[in-house]
């Protein structure tokens, strides 16, 4: 299994020193730091691709020296200003395209803290041999305008779901956040090429819970966006 973290956003103004997943939680400690922390615990992942952009990559890079993490790679999506970024869909095909990536996947937003076990999602995706996300009962209306919203049916299959939307369907939001079999791979194709959305990770399982069993798993825990 190989893990793709999403660090390739900008901010809104575009003038943000340091990017989100390397915000300090401690004097030594990064987001990111927790985050690879979390993933290494589940043992079939043996590659994680870091993906940001141009103008953050020496960042990122210098990051990785300190840290001498041999299972990660820093991933450069080359570009350099918001106006050409690749969304968060483009750069998840922009990896799997520039590492040959033929495997299960957990791909995951950079740009938060993840405070619950992601073994436990992995235990469940395993069960269901089927794309899981991770879901939140949102606390506030404001919180299901900012995410994807979900709706599942008594055996958490996903029955709805719609991201970044006006009126939200149900309580729950989706995390950026996925476990995806390997057949799945070839979704991202099929979505891309039929002119969809890049930039949310969340329109892409939009898309493809229409066309596969996807399955929502509610953490146990809290998540803390950066943004």
């Amino acid at each position: 299994m190989k893990c793709i973290i999403l660090c390739a956003g900008y901010s809104e103004t575009n003038d943000l020193l340091e990017p989100h997943a390397l915000f300090k939680v401690d004097e030594s400690t990064t987001a990111l730091d927790v985050l690879i922390e979390q993933v290494k615990k589940i043992d079939e992942i043996n590659q994680i691709f870091v993906v940001t952009n141009g103008k953050y990559y020496d960042k990122f890079l210098n990051w990785l020296d300190k840290k001498q993490i041999d299972m990660v790679k820093i991933i450069n999506d080359n570009t350099t200003s918001p106006n050409a970024k690749l969304g968060a869909i483009g750069d998840i095909k922009f990896t799997l395209n520039c590492e040959n990536v033929d495997d299960d996947l957990l791909i995951v937003a950079g740009d938060a803290i993840y405070d619950f076990d992601l073994e436990n999602i992995f235990d469940y995706y395993k069960e269901k041999k089927s794309a899981v996300v991770a879901v939140k009962k949102a606390d506030n209306v404001l919180d299901l305008k900012k995410y994807g919203v979900i709706k599942f049916d008594s055996n958490n299959k996903v029955i709805e779901m719609h991201e970044k939307v006006n009126e939200p369907i149900g309580t729950h939001m989706a995390l950026a956040l996925y476990f995806y079999p390997r057949e799945t791979i070839r979704m991202f194709d099929y979505y891309l090429s039929e002119g969809n959305k890049t930039t949310s990770p969340g329109y892409f399982l939009e898309y493809l819970y229409s066309n596969l069993d996807v399955y929502a798993y509610e953490i146990n825990g809290e998540y803390y966006s950066l943004k």
